[in-house]
């Protein structure tokens, strides 16, 4: 790294010397002879430059006779000019073709986008710079269709989305894409944005298939950057910046909760005298009025981040180096992430057609959370952030002599564990290294072989501390959980690919062996009693119900797999796959399984009948068919497991014992997706306008399953993964743009919307007919309907006097001495399957909606103005319900809090409304009670719409840039979910469902500087 910057701060030198000769004017046009504002002219070798203004025209000092310009525009084709001993010069631009040669990353690969007939949505380096998000996950939101990714947490480290390629295609198997990062299996949000070249997402099976048993539910491809040839250029990217949440609930004031305590309680529990010294707060001590949610999220979490690259090297070796630093305060005092990141990727040419490609990553990590103290244990959000929406302000946080207020359960509040010595640590480190060397014997045929090996040290060390409340209570209970899980990687690959021309033809033919194993040791210690929150490491706890545990298990996959292409005059093309696997995850009699795809296209207007149509760039049409696997379930889910833990008096000791605890399925196999395509792709006026559509369907077959539904507990032991259940998803993907330039104005508009129908199709061995006529596990599946599904009553308003209940069908059943303010339930069927004048849970409940996001969309608009530029990205879903419960959404739930819509909207007996916000109050315990059962009043409309990201940059001219001898400067403000429009509750945000536990999602505002050397 020092070599190369040395070699980087010597050319700097050098080209300062630089002769100076003259001035050189001239304009730059189109192919139409028309003046281009805002064409960069850079003196190559020099960093000196300048750009064209309003009619084209421009003039740059300091050149002399071998001066070299290079001359840029977007859309256009970069041209190289040697000055020679012209003082003017006019030259015209030419539009650039290599949008329709633009190279898409597909498995063990790149090819023509024109070409690619698979189900492939890519977006590069630009799609991601200059977002401050510390995880990819929440960069590619909404950037690609038919991939959904839910973001239900803001928490500083742990705020990766959940991502979803074309809906959820298993309720047995984790539904997770596979995520590739340089070919190797790793994980997405570990890498710094700034090293990544392009990120490719793999929906269909031609595309996915030759990764066979791990690309059902889709392929993320992400490839890092590459270095390149010519100088050494140095690049620095950095910002700094503030959090905050993008919705906070309002509870209510503590003399508002004691006069709603009373209604709800039928009570006087708070006087009349009690209330008015709540609201006077002339005694906070003894009537306190502490907001724990607004003093536990009180922080403004500052948020930084800095990236180096080092790019250059010339035909023989190529590097790029990278060092990043990214930290993050979050919202709540003692909570933050930092991370660094290191990168070297190296290209050799080792001579003898021998090339090398070496890719080196690594991260270090450290989250910090505080925590409750240990007589009540838990963590951040379970306890905390929990607490602290379940508290209400009647109780005291921290009291003007410095005690401590107890809580509601004498052991104490967020107030006072926040400043107890409890702590949270959770280090990671990474280390991800392949290397790939290639051969080409002959002209045509590439030999690669391929070593990768990755290593994770993952640590969690939890510690609850004991506290002093007050000089009469102590809260003297410690405790400590430390873990370490060691994961180690390793993978060897052979690849052969052959390509050829044989006149119009074009044939690309590849094979191809993988074998891949990882190991993983874990283990981890408890502790309690400890003498002094001081000292803190394990061996300093009592040895009383000390406890060590620990395991280790690997996997291992093996792989055979082929590809055939064959490209007729860039017109006609066809692509077959073929991949076999093997996985220890699978008995011998089903280890290995086939995993077939097939694909052809047709580029339309390649054909010479329209080849006069000067409006159409680009058409293609598409289909494509295949067959891929899913392994995501356990290690050794065939292996009947003996489990510790059953120990056994034997003479005058416990003896160690060991038990079966799972019946196990010894003739598992493979999950198997059918998967099928067909699609359109269109360019139109010189690819200024694009618009594709896509239809597929995804059926998802053998899916492992623990039907428990189906099975008695007379058997004793529970039921692993057996192949049972089938389920589908099917919809529609478009995306489209539209670029342009009108005067020094250029813009570009793009967007993409998905329509994903998800249902179960058959839960197998799990199919149980209910009375009602619903076929499912009786309470999340059912046959016909989405997984994520919410199944209760349906409910029509409360009943506003007895007369009401008396003439309503009988729901005594579910609410037994029904009062006005209660929900009215309806009554939908019987046992004839008609209504039968009464309400019960047997035939009356129904499906009420889907976490499941049945439409998602996104628009996003560049404006490029001068030296100015502006960028704004919204991003959206429909057709999805949320929930929020216990704590978060009932009222004095289990000694729980109110907020302030549920005080303003309750149920008034003395102004009866059919529809009020909310039932009337009453206190509710841990089990509910009939106003909480599950129906569509709590099931709410989750669709929302979201401004992503707002930037606007401005970039330095280069003539202010020359004496600085910097390439490019440019400042920018950025802003991440600044706006969120939804019909949710009020004060909650729309992805986040919850009972308590949650940590608000966050709006991002920073300012930050680009600059190249």
């Amino acid at each position: 790294m020092l070599a190369a910057a040395a070699f980087a701060v010597l050319l700097f030198f050098q080209s300062a010397f630089a002769c100076a000769l003259g001035t050189l004017t001239g304009k730059i046009s189109d192919e139409k002879g028309e003046g281009i504002p805002g064409v960069s002219i850079l003196l190559k070798g020099s960093g000196k430059g300048t750009s064209t203004l309003a009619d084209g025209t421009f003039s740059l000092d300091g050149v002399d006779e071998g001066s070299v310009l290079t001359i840029s525009f977007v859309g256009y084709v970069t041209q190289e000019v040697t000055v020679g001993n012209r003082t003017t010069l006019d030259v015209t631009l030419v539009s650039d073709q290599k949008l329709l040669n633009e190279l898409v990353v597909v498995g063990y690969g790149e090819q023509k986008k024109v070409n690619v007939i698979g189900s492939v949505s890519q977006i590069d380096s630009d799609a991601l710079e200059n977002r401050p998000v510390t995880q990819i996950s929440q960069a590619i939101t909404g950037q690609m269709p038919g991939v959904t990714v839910t973001t239900g947490s803001g928490r500083p480290g742990a705020n990766g989305g959940t991502i979803r390629v074309r809906g959820v295609g298993s309720f047995g198997a984790t539904p997770d894409a596979l995520i590739l990062v340089d070919g190797i299996p790793s994980t997405l949000n570990d890498i710094s944005p700034d090293d990544i070249q392009s990120i490719s997402v793999l929906k269909d099976a031609s595309s996915a298939a030759i990764y066979g048993a791990r690309s059902a539910n889709g392929v993320i491809l992400v490839t890092t950057k590459n270095g390149g040839s010519g100088k050494a250029t140095v690049s620095y990217n950095g910002y700094v910046g503030f959090n905050e949440p993008t919705q906070l609930p309002d509870f209510v004031n503590s003399w508002e909760y004691a006069e709603m305590f009373n209604i709800a309680s039928g009570t006087t529990a708070y006087s009349a005298e009690d209330i008015a010294k709540f609201r006077s707060q002339a005694d906070p001590d003894n009537f306190p009025n502490t907001k724990f949610l607004d003093m536990l999220f009180s922080e403004k979490g500052i948020q930084t981040g800095h990236t180096i690259n080092i790019n250059g090297g010339n035909e023989r070796a190529k590097y790029f180096i990278s060092g990043g630093y990214i930290s993050q305060d979050g919202i709540v005092p003692k909570n933050n992430f930092k991370r660094y990141n290191v990168r070297l990727n190296l290209e050799n040419d080792l001579g003898r057609n021998f090339k090398l490609t070496t890719r080196i990553g690594a991260s270090s990590q450290l989250r910090k959370e505080p925590q409750a103290t240990g007589n009540k244990g838990g963590e951040l959000t379970d306890q905390l952030i929990q607490n602290a929406v379940r508290y209400p302000a009647v109780f005291l946080g921290q009291a003007s002599n410095g005690d401590f207020g107890i809580g509601p359960e004498s052991g104490g509040t967020p107030v006072s564990w926040i400043a107890s010595s409890s702590y949270f640590r959770n280090p990671q480190n990474r280390l991800t290294t392949n290397m790939k060397l290639n051969w080409q014997p002959i002209p045509g045929l590439n030999l690669s072989a391929i070593g990768g090996y990755n290593f994770a040290l993952l640590e969690r060390v939890s510690y609850n501390a004991s506290q002093r409340l007050s000089p009469t209570v102590n809260l003297a209970q410690s405790m400590l959980n430390q873990d370490r899980n060691k994961e180690i990687y390793k993978t060897l690959q052979f690849i052969g690919e052959y390509s050829k021309s044989f006149g119009k033809n074009t044939i690309d033919f590849l094979l191809g062996y993988s074998f891949e194993n990882e190991l993983s040791d874990y283990m981890s210690g408890y502790r309690q009693g400890f003498p002094s929150n001081d000292y803190t490491a394990i061996d300093m706890g009592g040895a009383d119900n000390q406890q060590v545990n620990g395991y280790d298990e690997q996997w291992a996959i093996q792989s055979y797999f082929g590809r055939l292409r064959v490209n007729r005059e860039d017109k006609y093309l066809f692509e077959t796959t073929l991949r076999y696997d093997g996985s220890s995850r699978f008995p011998d009699n089903n280890k290995y399984a086939v995993f077939p795809s097939a694909a052809a296209g047709w580029r339309i207007s390649e054909e010479q009948f329209l080849k006069g149509v000067s409006w159409l760039s680009n058409l293609k049409l598409k289909a494509s068919w295949g067959i891929l696997g899913n392994q995501n379930i356990g290690n050794y889910p065939y292996q009947t497991v003996l489990n510790s833990g059953a120990n056994y008096p034997f003479g005058n000791g416990i003896t160690t014992g060991a038990s079966y605890s799972v019946y196990r399925d010894a003739n598992i196999k493979w999950e198997s997706t059918r998967t099928t395509d067909v699609g359109i792709e269109t360019e139109f006026f010189n690819r200024k306008l694009g618009f594709n559509a896509t239809y597929f369907q995804r059926n998802t077959t053998d899916i492992l399953f623990k039907p428990s539904a189906s099975v008695s507990s007379v058997l004793g032991v529970t039921i692993s993964e057996t192949n049972t259940g089938e389920a589908q998803n099917k919809g529609w993907e478009f995306d489209g743009f539209y670029r342009d330039r009108v005067g020094k104005l250029n813009y570009s508009l793009s967007g993409n919307f998905s329509i994903i129908q998800n249902k179960v199709v058959s839960l197998g061995l799990g199919n149980v007919r209910q009375p009602n006529g619903l076929v499912g596990n009786g309470s999340t599946l059912f046959n016909g309907f989405p997984m994520e599904m919410y199944y209760g009553y349906l409910s029509d308003g409360v009943f506003l006097d007895q007369a009401d209940i008396d003439a309503w069908p009988n729901q005594s059943t579910i609410t037994p001495g029904a009062r006005p303010g209660d929900l009215r339930y309806k009554d939908i069927s019987g046992p004839n399957g008609v209504p039968d004048g009464k309400v019960d849970a047997t035939y009356d409940r129904t499906y009420l909606g889907s976490r499941i996001p049945k439409y998602t969309y996104s628009f996003n608009a560049d404006l490029r103005y001068k030296a100015f530029d502006f960028s704004l990205f919204l991003q959206g879903a429909a057709g999805v319900q949320g929930q929020l419960n216990n704590y978060a959404g009932v009222a004095f739930f289990n000694l729980g809090n109110i907020q302030r819509w549920q005080m303003e909207g309750r149920f008034d007996p003395n102004n009866p409304q059919r529809y009020p916000e909310y039932p009337r109050l009453e206190v509710v315990t841990n089990s509910g009670t009939p106003n909480t059962v599950q129906s569509d009043f709590w099931v709410q409309n989750a669709a929302y719409l979201r401004v992503k990201n707002v930037q606007l940059g401005y970039s330095l001219p280069a003539s202010a840039l020359n004496k600085l001898r910097i390439d490019r400067l440019r400042l920018y403000v950025s802003i991440e979910n600044p706006l969120t429009f939804s019909g949710f509750r009020e004060g909650w945000d729309p992805e986040i469902n919850t009972s308590g536990p949650y940590y608000p999602i966050l709006s991002t505002y920073t300012f930050g500087v680009n600059i190249k050397f």
